[in-house]
């Protein structure tokens, strides 16, 4: 597939919000071809780790349903357990590296270029291995300082329920530890979430991506809602309100078939893909890679085109100069 000519580089002029959702879905829309053909190989091994994943977990359960508590039995299903668990992380990475790529084809578009498989491949080969160990980076810290903050309420109120002879504290302290977790794993995000943005277009990574997303996150003294971050948690619902209404589409039909085939809700997880009939499960797949790699990278572009209007309104960047960042122009 061909992409259609781009249009000249992007007014370097702010955008509002709606303005930065439109001019993501043009990018989408000029480059299709490109971000499809990016994104159906990605999309697919994407899939095949999450149903590999699925399917290790759906038998782990039903093999901890049969243990009736034998540690013996609990502990040989660990390593099923971590091999679904590698192959979730290995899904991320995938996911990662396709955004990465897509952050690429929306440099090229914003800056009036033609945009190539080739050139946001070359692009994904120099700044790969930045994102994905800035993306890891990014989870551990992400998780790890919630985790951590969910855990002190919870040990403080368990040695207080045990002084006081109140059980009931440690609930709530438990409570209080999941929120508090919660707000901070969202204000982290917020805070960082152009991590892979910055080390796609710009030479940095580890820290130095995460220091960067902060500075172009910063609040400004600006009113609350025209706050990066503000505006920010709003294309992240966009995203997730296209993700989520993506995602009904294939599991409905899932379950249905699920059902039909014998599975029941007392069996636990929903049975993976490759464990359901063969002429449900090949067109089913392509269907689902099909639609992932056609609506999917749009998220990427969201990020893109909102830290080039962060660049823009606060920094006076040009659009093309921000585009062809150093690692473009080597």
């Amino acid at each position: 597939m061909v992409s259609p000519t781009p249009a000249v580089p992007l007014a370097a002029v702010p955008r509002t919000t709606g303005e930065v959702i439109t001019d993501a879905v043009d990018a989408l829309r000029r480059s299709f071809g490109v971000v499809f053909a990016l994104g159906v190989p990605f999309c697919a091994v994407d899939l095949v780790l999450r149903e590999f994943g699925q399917s290790v977990l759906g038998q782990m359960t039903a093999k901890l349903g049969a243990a009736n508590g034998d540690p013996a039995m609990v502990l040989a299903e660990m390593l099923p357990l971590l091999a679904a668990l590698g192959a979730g992380f290995a899904s991320f990475i995938v996911q990662t590296l396709l955004s990465a790529a897509v952050v690429a084809v929306g440099e090229s578009v914003a800056a009036g270029q033609q945009p190539s498989v080739s050139s946001a491949l070359r692009k994904l080969v120099d700044r790969g291995a930045a994102v994905v160990f800035t993306a890891l980076l990014f989870m551990l810290l992400a998780f790890g300082v919630p985790f951590v903050v969910a855990v002190v309420p919870l040990v403080i109120s368990t040695f207080v329920a045990m002084a006081v002879d109140q059980p009931a504290l440690v609930v709530v302290g438990g409570g209080v530890g999941f929120l508090l977790s919660l707000v901070v794993f969202i204000v982290l995000t917020l805070r960082w979430s152009l991590y892979s943005v910055v080390a796609v277009t710009e030479p940095r990574s580890f820290f130095a991506a995460l220091r960067r997303s902060s500075e172009l996150t910063a609040p400004r003294g600006l009113p609350f809602a025209e706050t990066p971050r503000f505006r920010l948690s709003v294309l992240f619902l966009v995203g997730l309100a296209l993700a989520g209404v993506l995602q009904s589409l294939f599991v409905g039909p899932r379950i249905a078939i699920a059902f039909a085939t014998g599975w029941s809700l007392a069996d636990g997880a929903m049975p993976g893909l490759a464990s359901l009939p063969v002429w449900f499960m090949v067109p089913f797949g392509l269907a689902e890679v099909v639609t992932n790699a056609a609506v999917l990278p749009f998220s990427a572009l969201l990020l893109y085109f909102f830290t080039l209007d962060l660049r823009v309104r606060y920094e006076g960047a040009d659009v093309v100069d921000a585009a062809a960042s150093p690692a473009t122009a080597r």
